[in-house]
């Protein structure tokens, strides 16, 4: 039999078949096309235009005891209005010998319930805290957009700063619902994440990467860093997409403290309006950290 007749007996769904597996082959290619001629070509960069909360790259010294450390380029900003600042930036030092407790942040910045940003704090034994913020690195002009950070548009970047500056900002000049959680964490872990973070942050520092809406962004990064103390402790799920649900997974998997179930919890963790009441407090000073964590009928 040949060719053309052999083709000629075939039954018409195998021509459909073929025909969109070829468009599928075609529309691969186009894709991959337009990806690098768009997108691929990119690169990213830490010596760009930078807007002022993320102009300077934080790093950080490790002593020679492995446990003392300096972070350098730490955010002091005040936040009168979210175009009213003073602009500050310092040094940290501390060993991770002192950290007590860990915090995790939960930023609900819009009305869509599953759009938040997360943040986590680290306490030490002086009443000091810092706090970590995974965000997208502007160039001056840029406005962030999950859609654009999809395709290279924004560096990844890991903010350290003091409280009254990152949660400040959000509670008292932006009017958020912000919630601070109590975390549960053997001393161990506490210190393995601390330790992940500060390596973190020192790759971006020396080996700048993309920020991408789905891979890599403030809650899947926060979660890679757990997963890299202790492997599968928070499985993958859509709540890290949308991490203004990540609280009900992070309760479920025992990372925070139970005080009565999800909506107890949460109430407890309820910080804007106190933050409003105690004010942002003096710069280099406790003020503000220590009034949030105030109880209610204290």
């Amino acid at each position: 039999m040949g060719t053309s007749s052999w083709l000629q007996s075939q039954p018409p769904w195998l021509w459909w078949v073929v025909a969109g597996c070829t468009l599928l082959v075609i529309g691969a290619v186009v894709s991959r096309m337009i990806w690098q001629r768009k997108v691929g070509w990119k690169r990213p960069r830490n010596n760009l235009n930078w807007v002022d909360d993320c102009a300077e790259l934080p790093h950080f010294e490790m002593a020679e005891d492995g446990n003392a450390f300096t972070l350098k380029n730490m955010r002091n900003f005040t936040w009168r209005t979210t175009k009213d600042k003073d602009i500050d930036w310092g040094d940290f030092t501390a060993s991770i010998d002192d950290l007590v407790h860990i915090w995790f942040i939960l930023d609900h910045f819009h009305s869509i319930k599953g759009m938040a940003h997360t943040m986590i704090t680290f306490e030490f034994k002086d009443g000091r805290f810092i706090t970590a913020s995974f965000e997208a690195r502007r160039q001056k002009g840029e406005r962030y957009h999950p859609w654009t950070g999809l395709w290279r548009e924004f560096e990844l970047y890991l903010a350290w700063a003091d409280e009254r500056d990152l949660l400040g900002l959000r509670t008292n000049a932006r009017g958020n619902d912000v919630y601070l959680f109590e975390t549960e964490a053997l001393p161990h872990k506490r210190e393995g994440m601390l330790r992940k973070m500060i390596e973190r942050t020192n790759e971006l520092h020396d080996h700048p990467e993309f920020y991408n809406t789905l891979g890599k962004t403030c809650s899947t990064s926060i979660i890679r860093e757990i997963n890299r103390v202790t492997p599968g402790r928070v499985p993958f799920s859509w709540r890290a997409l949308f991490p203004g649900h990540i609280d009900r997974l992070a309760l479920k998997r025992g990372l925070l403290k139970d005080k009565g179930g999800l909506e107890a919890t949460k109430a407890a963790a309820a910080v804007t309006e106190k933050a409003v009441i105690v004010g942002l407090g003096e710069k280099d000073t406790n003020h503000f950290s220590v009034g949030i964590r105030k109880k209610n009928d204290d």
